[in-house]
């Protein structure tokens, strides 16, 4: 395939969007006419250029390389933006980059791709008209719209999006052998249940806490490990003095992949509480590591999760029935084995990232540009 490919996000967070990074890298195994492009320079991702001057000395440099006229040291600047590239094809990784590209793509003949993960579809155009209108925007001008469940699709089609360029491509494992194909056998002397997310609403955290409560004044033993970070910290952490389960939470801040592995491979539950989501990338690894899941039944989960197949599902914002559900795995521990096995075999079948990266180049390919 010979058009080139420029991967576009605003920020990557080498911790929390490792999934994203980890499959450009395998994307770029098939396809070595792909380049993965930032908003602004990150010390911790060194290979990867941004698309845009982000201050005074980044012009001058770059003012000053062009200048000369020999490659061999024009390879060498470090500032390279996107135009440099001259790409025919833009996949935005992230819809809030869309602005700052725009003025190329209104000045270039090139095919617009735009990925929508969930809180692009599910939160933002509802902040303001202004958002609305920017996504709407997007909607027009993009060729493919990609979304990683169905359930952000129709979302999407409800804005105004053409059915005619939406495609549903959902995410991936990147299998490695920190994803073993049975976990150990655990002897915890007491339960642990897992959440992993961002510290904001939409991972519906407060009420994941109520169950807490709930569980506690029912007489059980637990422990709960909430793994990451937000701006909803101290509000959580009132919550928790407010319900009096501060013995039996505890948060583990930020933790990279491999660390988030060896948590899920020693927790009894996984606990996904949220009020929306796309398709959250630890219900995939959660699920492939056999691990119980208790959710609940919002947004994409759905489209991985079948509820008593493959783990236990209720509406959002129900602590009641959360409880219920993690009760019935604490009191039957063979229910959640088979639950786990049975997660882990949907994984393998419908979740491959060959499968997926297959289906990204098919994509590129299909795309017509003069």
């Amino acid at each position: 395939m010979g058009n080139r490919i420029a991967i576009v996000a605003s920020y990557l967070h080498p911790i929390r969007q490792k999934h994203l990074l980890d499959w450009y890298e395998d994307l770029t195994k098939i396809n070595n006419q792909v380049k993965l492009f930032i908003g602004s320079r990150n010390e911790d991702l060194p290979s990867i250029d941004n698309y845009k001057i982000n201050s005074l000395k980044e012009k001058v440099t770059y003012v000053i390389l062009n200048l000369v006229t020999l490659r061999w040291f024009s390879k060498t600047q470090k500032v390279q933006p996107l135009i440099d590239y001259k790409p025919k094809i833009i996949h935005l990784l992230t819809s809030n980059a869309f602005e700052n590209i725009l003025p190329l793509l209104e000045t270039k003949n090139i095919a617009l791709v735009v990925s929508f993960r969930g809180f692009d579809i599910n939160v933002f155009p509802h902040k303001s008209v202004i958002n609305k209108r920017v996504i709407q925007q997007i909607f027009l001008k993009a060729h493919i719209l990609h979304f990683v469940s169905e359930d952000l699709k129709n979302t999407a089609i409800r804005l105004g999006a053409d059915p005619q360029k939406c495609v549903v491509i959902k995410r991936s494992l990147r299998i490695n052998e920190l994803f073993t194909s049975s976990r150990a056998k655990k002897t915890n002397t007491i339960p642990t249940i897992l959440s992993v997310g961002r510290l904001v609403w939409e991972k519906g955290y407060l009420y994941g806490l109520e169950t807490m409560s709930i569980l506690k004044n029912k007489g059980y033993k637990f422990k709960y490990f909430i793994v990451g970070t937000g701006h909803d910290y101290d509000l959580l952490q009132f919550h928790i003095r407010r319900l009096q389960i501060s013995e039996y939470v505890i948060f583990l801040g930020e933790k990279s992949s491999d660390e988030v592995m060896e948590l899920m491979s020693n927790a009894d539950i996984y606990f996904q509480p949220s009020l929306i989501e796309g398709i959250p990338n630890t219900i995939l690894e959660a699920s492939y590591l056999k691990l119980p899941i208790v959710s609940s039944f919002v947004g994409g989960i759905s489209e991985v999760i079948t509820h008593g197949i493959t783990g236990l599902l209720c509406p959002p914002a129900e602590p009641n029935q959360f409880a219920e559900n993690i009760i019935k795995l604490l009191n039957n521990k063979s229910l959640g084995e088979e639950l786990g096995n049975r997660a882990h075999e949907s994984i393998v079948k419908n979740f491959s990232r060959d499968k997926e990266i297959k289906t990204w180049i098919h994509l590129y390919e299909s795309l017509k540009i003069n």
